[in-house]
């Protein structure tokens, strides 16, 4: 499966404290199954599978339209901690986050 974003190259899988993640190798997106960032997070593990650090790659990616490869339709932007702009399919759950973001929210949570 391609990125939901980029569109350019195929998703890898990563593995993070047994739950399995897919992430492209282009723009370091990341496509996640309903309730796989609530047990990163839980895990603390948003920091270990993403950084803090934005790109340039990431701000630009941001601007663009994500496509769930699960249900082939756009997803929408939806509101997250710490006002970051995430991508989520509304028919499977599945959620779309740009470099740096996982990493973010872990960050949010943690300091809640």
């Amino acid at each position: 499966m391609k990125c939901p974003k980029c569109h350019k190259e195929e998703m890898l899988r990563e593995t993070y404290e047994n739950i399995e993640i897919d992430r492209c190798p282009v723009c370091k997106g990341m496509y996640l199954d309903r309730g796989e960032l609530k047990a990163l997070l839980a895990k603390g593990q948003g920091n270990i599978a993403d950084n803090l650090k934005f790109s340039p790659t990431s701000d630009i990616m941001d601007a663009l339209d994500a496509f769930c490869f699960r249900c082939n339709k756009k997803m929408t932007a939806a509101k997250a901690p710490g006002d970051l702009d995430v991508n989520l399919c509304e028919n499977c759950g599945a959620i779309f986050l740009d470099q740096g973001e996982l990493a973010t929210l872990q960050f949010n949570t943690q300091r809640s």
